[in-house]
């Protein structure tokens, strides 16, 4: 949806396989958008460890603001 433009922004911060998303990784950073874990980390496959802890992908004009919003989420989820 990303990719293709018809959705601004995605997330999980539900752990997600790498090969459950890299295809649409790949789509969204082909399409000139931004795909990272959600401490601002690139997305890396074939790691050891393939779990990845969440997933942020949007256009290239939203990243900062997509990042700010899930940091005070978990912030927020942390003191609660």
């Amino acid at each position: 949806m990303v990719s293709a433009g018809l959705a601004d922004v995605t997330f999980t911060l539900v752990p997600k396989h790498e090969w459950d998303v890299a295809a649409g990784s790949a789509l969204v950073l082909s399409a000139g958008g931004f795909v990272c874990r959600p401490d601002a980390s690139d997305l890396r496959c074939n790691q050891k460890n393939p779990l990845l802890p969440g997933l942020l992908a949007g256009g290239p004009l939203l990243g900062e603001e997509l990042l700010a919003a899930v940091h005070q989420a978990v912030l927020t989820k942390r003191t609660q």
